[in-house]
């Protein structure tokens, strides 16, 4: 077997992990909205949107080094460090259980606009969440070791297994009638059983070897990590900022709908982060051996492979929003369609998704331009975001996260260009992204436009499921005649349709 088809194969099954358990989590999304009400809906959406903000403060990049360190040391310290690594964030989730406490003296002034009885709340359960941190952040470690260490089909099944016993706690207790508070009790034994399951699985794979990294790593590693986890940081406060904003400004109401509208398909947002998962590795053995042109070509593979995923999709879910959205989300006389342009709004971002751009800078060791293109991000959103979300409510909060988001992608591709030694243009294949843009884009409007103004009499389960077979239809013939999906597109596409990868090395 050829070097590149083995790596599609290990790309293949870290793709199909992530968008298995992304589709586990946004179940978990469209069940807690069908089972709850609107107000409980928010209540959970806001909890659920502190944990990630902090467990983003806690893991500050560590997670991310054992990528770039595995490559570095030598395989005598790979155990030391990962065990180093855990241990940084056993103390960083104590610290931020501390935090939790904080948020919860201040939830008033946080939530200025939500009831006293919602914010009471909040306010009881944020200490159930403290415990949650501190048993589920030393493990975040666990993913990215077996990754480094060539087990990609490991690191798959420990996602997806994760994942799975995560929703089975938050979801059981309220499917079967509990409270919000149940819920949480089932977070917490699930992220006991994950603490106790990752460090047995850590060590079953770890190899042997010292158990103290070389004198000064640990200095070393915090240099690397604390701007790259500044920069995980800033992008989740980002990720939510619009939201903390709808919260400060808005109704529960308005955030509930929100917190539907705003969200890129989760699906479509993981491939990128997928592949560069696996190709960093890759990234900084070519840049440590100095092939440059290599490396930019393996760059651009990537790109191109994972925009045929993304575009289309993309665009695909734009034009499906109408359907979509209702069919999800409501039931009975709890209406969410305000939430559908802000979502084909907010969705525009996703275009934009064709590549894990963080991990090239991460080969670079460029950890403090990931931080700047992050605060970047977080001000431009700021900027654009108040006025905005004030003047045209959730639909101005939406336009202007995409607006920040355009601005930013071309700052963030100069920076590339600098460290590639090329063009900002030619960071990305542009002549095969704007094809695959227009070409998408079109069909999508021509889909949307069908069903909308022809057969506006279609239910929402006909308008999801026409459009979609009239799309992808129309697609894969066209992108094949323009020569955008090639053969080997087709081949990969019949063995992921097979899961070859899941038994095949």
């Amino acid at each position: 077997m050829s070097k590149e088809t083995s790596l599609t194969r290990k790309i293949s099954v870290v793709v199909f992990s992530r968008m298995l358990t992304t589709l586990i989590d946004a179940a978990t999304a469209v069940i807690i909205a069908r089972l709850l009400s609107k107000t409980d809906f928010a209540i959970v959406g806001y909890l659920l949107m502190v944990y990630e903000v902090c467990r983003y403060v806690a893991t500050l990049g560590f997670p991310e080094s054992i990528f770039y360190y595995f490559e570095h040391l030598t395989k005598n310290f790979r155990k030391a460090f990962a065990l180093q690594t855990s241990a940084i964030l056993l103390g960083t989730a104590v610290l931020t259980a501390g935090a939790i406490f904080l948020i919860r003296m201040f939830a008033p002034q946080l939530m200025s606009e939500f009831s006293p009885e919602v914010v009471d709340q909040i306010q009881t359960f944020l200490p159930l969440l403290a415990v949650i941190a501190v048993l589920e952040i030393p493990t975040w470690p666990v993913h990215n070791v077996l990754l480094a260490l060539d087990r990609q089909r490991e690191a798959g099944w420990y996602q997806i297994i994760t994942s799975a016993m995560s929703f089975a706690a938050l979801i059981g207790p309220l499917w079967l009638g509990y409270d919000v508070r149940f819920a949480l009790y089932g977070m917490m034994g699930y992220a006991a059983i994950r603490f106790i399951g990752s460090a047995l699985w850590l060590m079953m794979v770890l190899p042997e070897g010292d158990l103290r990294t070389p004198k000064g790593n640990i200095i070393e590693q915090i240099r690397f990590s604390v701007p790259l986890g500044f920069s995980s940081l800033v992008n989740q406060f980002n990720k939510y900022i619009d939201k903390f904003v709808v919260s400060f400004f808005l109704t529960e109401l308005a955030l509930a709908e929100y917190q539907v509208g705003a969200q890129e398909v989760p699906i479509i947002r993981v491939i990128p982060f997928a592949v560069g998962s696996v190709l960093i590795s890759r990234y900084v053995k070519l840049k440590l051996q100095g092939e440059g042109q290599s490396l930019l070509e393996l760059w651009h593979k990537g790109i191109e492979k994972v925009a045929l995923l993304t575009v289309p999709l993309s665009a695909l879910f734009i034009a499906l929003a109408p359907d979509l959205i209702p069919l999800l989300f409501e039931t009975g006389d709890t209406n969410y369609t305000a939430a559908i342009i802000p979502f084909q709004i907010y969705n525009m971002i996703t275009l934009m998704r064709v590549a894990h751009f963080g991990s090239i800078l991460q080969a670079f060791g460029d950890t403090k331009g990931i931080l700047r293109i992050s605060i970047n991000l977080v001000v431009l959103n700021l900027i654009f975001s108040i006025p905005m979300t004030l003047q045209f409510g959730i639909i101005g909060t939406a336009a202007s996260t995409f607006l920040a988001n355009l601005i930013n992608m071309v700052i963030l591709l100069r920076l590339i260009a600098g460290h590639l030694k090329v063009s900002p243009v030619n960071v990305l294949p542009i002549l095969y992204y704007l094809k695959l843009l227009t070409l998408t884009v079109t069909l999508g409007a021509f889909g949307w436009a069908i069903r909308k103004f022809v057969f506006p009499e279609w239910s929402h389960t006909e308008g999801l499921l026409y459009v979609s077979v009239f799309y992808l239809t129309a697609f894969l013939l066209s992108g094949s005649a323009l020569r955008l999906i090639e053969k080997e597109d087709w081949k990969n596409l019949g063995d992921a349709l097979r899961l070859d990868f899941l038994w095949r090395d």
